[in-house]
């Protein structure tokens, strides 16, 4: 009878922290796996450009995992891997003058340039997310023919599989820093009785040891 106690108390303790992992995984892991840097400059470009912020974070998340001096072979550079190309046309179109094509590694000015490029898919697709992230890792030439299939089929595999992680990124940070964050701070607060409150894990293993 003590060894079928034993095995309920058991389940019940692995069941407890699948659940609290589940319901708290924002609060306890979020950080962890999915870190939020650059936040003043992906406020900014979100601000300016009318783009989620969480959005933003989703694709430096997976373009650069937020380093600002990554280059891939092909020669797509800084946060939002943009190439130097499409740099310095996004930068000619917002104005800025003074662009060089070393500016493509400063945080500032990678994150704008990444979001006026976002921006402009944004305001062609009509906020339609799949064929933005299409044009935006495959480009419009891919865009146009996912947009009158879409079908997964017309495109890319790597593409299919960045717009499935890119957007279940985009959900992650949402939970976890809320979709309306604001600079350095994070409005996240945990509830007041935690799910250790009510279900005492803790007790339960030491009855385990018993």
């Amino acid at each position: 009878m003590r060894k079928i106690i034993q095995w309920i108390l058991a389940g019940l303790v692995v069941i407890g922290a699948v659940l609290m992992f589940y319901f708290y995984y924002p609060e306890i892991w979020g950080e962890v796996f999915y870190p939020l840097k650059y936040k003043e400059e992906i406020l900014s470009a979100s601000q300016e450009f009318q783009i989620p912020r969480n959005l933003i974070s989703a694709v430096i998340f997976h373009e650069s995992h937020f380093n600002p001096d990554v280059k891939s072979p092909a020669g797509a550079s800084g946060l939002m891997q943009l190439m130097p190309a499409t740099a310095r046309g996004v930068a000619k179109r917002i104005g800025i003058d003074d662009y060089t094509d070393s500016k493509i590694f400063d945080p500032i000015t990678n994150i704008r340039l990444g979001t006026a490029y976002i921006k402009s898919y944004w305001d062609l697709y009509n906020q339609d997310i799949d064929s933005i992230l299409v044009a935006y890792n495959a480009g419009p030439s891919y865009s146009g023919s996912f947009i009158q299939s879409k079908s997964h089929n017309t495109i890319p595999r790597e593409t299919s599989n960045y717009i499935r992680r890119v957007k279940a990124t985009w959900m992650a940070y949402d939970k976890i820093y809320g979709s309306e964050w604001q600079g350095s701070q994070k409005p996240f607060q945990p509830e007041k009785e935690s799910f250790i409150d009510r279900i005492d894990i803790f007790n339960l293993l030491d009855l385990l040891r018993k």
